[in-house]
């Protein structure tokens, strides 16, 4: 079915473990459902071109016969993803054929490229590469390569007691073209029919693609139109790899559902149709489709006529094009010192920290992990708020970092200083956040002129109900026309209702005669996630690329021109992207290379 994703998965074992290998092109069920929630308007797909330098030779009399192979950390194990055709005779390979992947922002994707030499006999697409001499390994972070100049990353290849090579693998990262494509539709119905008791059905369209398993996926709704059986749906844009995946044959199915507020919507009609079907009906100046019957063993009958109003293809710039031409991503934290954490002396208290890390140290560790990649120089401001020093009155915005400007170097960094506050710093009250967010759109704000342009992340984390709604509405409102998103968390389990009301996914914040320009904060609650950095980052992080986007609409800010200059090799701490001397110290973790792969 043209170009559905399927799982087609084969294994193969080393001596240490197993490999699992995937064609590059095909990607699992599981996968294909992550495309279909959180920023699934802000996936795309990815074709990595590799090529080497300076390679070992493995050969006697010739020089090395070159094949590379790429493989994804996925569920606790190295993934293959795809290999290279083999490129004989050359310590230089430039090979052609390319591994495409698909990346998400939210997520921490590592990947390791390992390079052998293919001796005389084996079948460079069917060997594994325990059976080959081992050339060179290195590890990264997809972000990492999406966010180099130029969209060219260059790392250094290791050997197996992971020192460094004269060897260097270079990635050249193209966004596929169908990435870019935005679909602008617009539909109507006629002669729904009424499911309501009082008044009228209140109609939303359903968009679901077919999955090679047959499966229908869910990609798009619409929005609501109350009390209306005929209809007409405001244009909306979508994604060419959100409604299709790029396959303009993939059969669509489109249901119409009368909503329901408790969520049993019931379902009016539907029909199955291609995005190419779609595209000619619109060019019939608005032909019909008849709706059939919701589900099998429906009586026939007239069901409505859903009509194609208009339907084109625009090409936009997407969040990857703005990385390449050097927008970054700054980072600002906000910790919560208020007392109903509960003293950090005892264990009951969120900050208590002596059995490992707190949910706030978590916290900052799962999305630190994935923004830091999208900051040059790393050096992320962080406050505290709800604090008191020694005999002062309580400050609501506190430096945690080193001063003037109370910053700390990554990750790393964030959680030293957290500790030290911990320990100068006593807890007080009450929970304000108007401060914080004030301090942050004022440096937001001091970047609004900047070229390439910077976009700024405030994570806010917080125990607790808000004091100041009122204060903190306004403070969002005005914030809501800078370079800013608001990311709130809520450690613990306590009732954080009023959070919500923050959270504009529905309808943008107002207050008074004031409207936000737009939607800035996400509200997670931190124990839906048991506690998982990871999971939270997916979730709290899925809006933003969406965020920045739209800032940078509607303020008209042209997308640079990719960097072409060759990029530095700073890698944030802990980050998968290791040198070979951090792996060697630690041991065999789980990036190191397998010794069954580098024997050779």
């Amino acid at each position: 079915m043209g170009n559905c994703l399927t799982a087609d998965v084969k294994s193969t074992k080393s001596q240490v473990g197993e490999f699992h290998s995937v064609d590059s092109v095909v990607r699992t069920e599981m996968e294909a459902k992550e495309i279909a929630i959180g920023a699934l308007g802000y996936c795309s797909w990815i074709v990595l071109h590799l090529q080497c330098r300076k390679l070992k030779n493995a050969d006697l009399f010739s020089k090395s016969d070159a094949l590379g192979f790429l493989y994804e950390w996925r569920d606790e194990s190295w993934v293959e993803a795809g290999r290279t055709e083999m490129i004989a005779n050359s310590l230089e390979p430039i090979f052609t054929r390319t591994f495409k992947v698909l990346y998400h922002f939210e997520r921490l994707q590592k990947y390791r490229i390992l390079m052998v030499d293919v001796d005389k006999g084996q079948d460079p697409q069917k060997l594994h590469p325990d059976d080959c001499n081992f050339l060179g390994a290195c590890e990264f972070a997809l972000g990492e390569v999406v966010t180099a100049p130029g969209k060219k990353f260059v790392r250094n290849l290791v050997n197996r007691r992971g020192e460094n090579l004269d060897s260097k693998a270079v990635l050249l990262a193209e966004e596929a073209s169908d990435s870019k494509e935005v679909y602008r539709i617009r539909l109507s119905a006629s002669r729904l029919r009424n499911v309501e008791r009082f008044g009228k059905s209140d109609p939303f369209i359903q968009f679901s693609r077919c999955q090679e398993d047959g499966e229908w996926l869910p990609v798009y709704k619409t929005r609501v139109i109350k009390n209306n059986l005929n209809p007409v749906w405001e244009e909306f844009a979508v994604r060419a790899t959100q409604l299709n995946n790029g396959d303009v044959m993939r059969p669509l199915r489109i249901r119409v559902f009368d909503y329901e507020p408790t969520g049993s919507h019931r379902l009016l009609g539907q029909c199955e149709v291609s995005t190419e079907h779609l595209m000619g009906l619109a060019s019939q100046h608005g032909a019909c489709l008849s709706l059939q019957p919701p589900g099998p063993g429906k009586p026939s009958g007239d069901y409505g006529m859903l009509q194609v109003l208009s339907f084109s293809v625009e090409t936009s710039a997407t969040f990857l094009d703005y990385l390449a031409g050097g927008t970054e991503i700054g980072f600002v934290v906000a910790v919560d010192f208020t007392a109903s954490n509960g003293n950090p002396n005892t264990p009951s208290s969120k900050h208590y920290y002596s059995d490992g890390m707190t949910e706030y140290e978590r916290a900052i560790t799962g999305v630190g992990h994935i923004l830091e990649y999208y900051d040059q120089d790393k050096v992320f401001p962080m406050f505290g708020f709800g604090g008191q020093y020694q005999r002062s009155p309580t400050n609501h915005c506190f430096p945690m970092g080193t001063l003037p400007d109370s910053t700390c170097i990554g990750v790393t960094g964030l959680l030293q200083a957290y500790r030290q506050a911990l320990s100068t710093w006593k807890l007080s009250g009450p929970t304000l956040f108007a401060p914080v967010i004030r301090k942050a759109s004022q440096l937001a704000s001091e970047t609004i002129a900047s070229k390439p342009p910077k976009y700024t992340v405030l994570l806010i984390l917080t125990d607790g109900a808000i004091m100041d709604m009122d204060d903190t509405i306004g403070a969002i409102i005005t914030a809501s026309v800078l370079p800013l998103s608001i990311l709130i968390v809520g450690i613990g389990s306590d009732d954080f209702g009023d959070m919500n009301k923050l959270d504009g996914d529905k309808s943008r914040l107002s207050s008074g005669n004031r409207t936000a320009v737009r939607d800035i904060v996400q509200f997670v609650e931190f124990y839906k996630y048991q506690g998982d950095g990871i999971r939270l980052a997916q979730e709290v992080l899925r809006e933003l690329p969406g965020q920045l986007l739209e800032y940078m609409k509607i303020n008209r800010i042209q997308c640079p021109p990719p960097l072409n200059t060759l990029p530095t090799m700073a890698i944030p701490t802990g980050s998968p992207g290791r040198t070979g001397a951090a792996i060697a110290r630690e041991g065999r973790p789980e990036g190191a290379i397998p010794a069954s792969i580098a024997a050779n």
